[in-house]
C-alpha cells in the first residue's frame, strides 16, 4: 500500500503536501528536488544511500536531490508534511546569502530540530499569499543551518530604514518585493536577516505595527470593518483574530471598554468641577 496525499499546495518554487500512511511504504526511489519533511504523528523507518534510521513524532528529515531513499510506515498510522524544493532556486538563494557550495548542500537524515519543524508546519498552514511567501523564505532560513555557513547579518541602517518605511506605509499595500527594493536585499536574505535582528519576519513585524495603529483607531471609536480595510488586513475576521491574540480581547469589546472608561473619566471630572 502507498501513502496517501491529503492536501497539496504550490508556493513559488516549493510543493507542500500533507500525507498520511498506515502500514504503507515508499520503495527505493529518488527526487530531483530537495525534500524536507516534518513528522506529525507515528513512526517511519527510512533508508537512504546505504544508511538507515527511524523518524519519530516532531522530528524532521532532509534529503538532497537524487538521494536514493525508501520508507516504511508503522501500522498504527503516520502523518507528515513533505516539502519539495526546486534545486536550482534553492542553490541560487544559498549563493545570494553568501553560502559556499561544495558537494551536497545539506546534511541528510533525521534531526531533532523544533525550529525547522515549526517552519515546515507554518508553511503548510499559511493561508494568505503574503504569509505563504514569507513562510517559505523563513523555512529556507531554518533549513540553511544544515548547510554551508552564510550570513544572517544585514546592515543595521538597512533594517532601520525598512522599519521606517513600514511605519510610513501602514495605509499602503506592501509585500516582500517592496521591502526587498527598499533594502536592496534578496527576499531570502531579507527575511533571514530581519528575523535575526527583530525576532519576527518582516511581514509579521509590519502586521504588529498595523495592530498598534488599529488600537489607536479603536480608541478614537473607528469601526472595525473600516480599520481592517484601510490597514490592508485580509478581512475583518483576520484583523480581529490577530488583535485578540496579542490583546486578549476582540476589537469590538476593546473599543466598548475604552469608550466606557473614557465616559466614566469624563463623568468624574465633570462631577469634581461641580463640587
Amino acid at each position: 500500500m502507498s501513502p496517501n496525499i491529503e492536501a497539496l499546495s504550490k508556493v513559488q518554487f516549493a510543493e507542500c503536501s500533507m500525507v498520511s500512511a498506515c502500514d504503507a511504504e515508499y520503495p527505493r526511489h529518488t527526487h530531483e528536488e530537495y525534500v524536507v519533511s516534518a513528522n506529525l504523528a507515528g513512526c517511519e523507518k527510512i533508508w537512504y544511500d546505504g544508511r538507515s534510521g527511524e523518524v519519530l513524532s516532531n522530528q524532521v528529515t532532509i534529503y538532497n536531490p537524487m538521494t536514493v531513499q525508501s520508507s516504511r510506515f508503522c501500522s498504527a498510522g503516520s502523518r507528515f508534511i513533505s516539502v519539495h524544493l526546486d534545486a536550482e532556486r534553492v542553490r541560487t538563494a544559498f549563493r545570494e546569502n553568501g553560502g559556499a557550495l561544495h558537494g551536497p548542500l545539506f546534511d541528510e537524515g533525521v534531526f531533532n530540530d523544533l525550529a525547522l519543524f515549526k517552519a515546515i508546519f507554518a508553511l503548510h498552514f499559511a493561508n494568505l499569499p503574503g504569509q505563504r511567501e514569507e513562510a517559505l523564505y523563513g523555512m529556507l532560513g531554518e533549513l540553511f543551518r544544515f548547510g554551508g555557513k552564510g550570513s544572517d547579518e544585514a546592515d543595521p541602517d538597512k533594517i532601520a530604514r525598512l522599519v521606517e518605511y513600514m511605519q510610513d506605509s501602514l495605509y499602503d499595500e506592501v509585500d516582500l518585493d517592496d521591502m526587498s527594493a527598499v533594502t536592496g536585499l534578496s527576499k531570502f536574505h531579507l527575511v533571514r536577516s530581519f528575523k535575526a535582528a527583530k525576532s519576527l519576519p518582516p511581514m509579521q513585524f509590519m502586521k504588529q505595527l498595523r495592530l498598534i495603529e488599529a488600537r489607536k483607531r479603536f480608541r478614537r471609536g473607528d469601526a472595525a470593518a473600516r480599520v481592517a480595510t484601510e490597514l490592508y488586513f485580509y478581512d475583518q475576521g483576520h484583523m480581529s483574530n490577530s488583535f485578540r491574540r496579542v490583546m486578549g480581547i476582540s476589537p469590538v469589546r476593546y473599543a466598548s471598554m475604552v469608550g466606557d472608561a473614557r465616559r466614566h473619566h469624563e463623568f468624574k471630572v465633570s462631577s469634581n468641577h461641580n463640587v
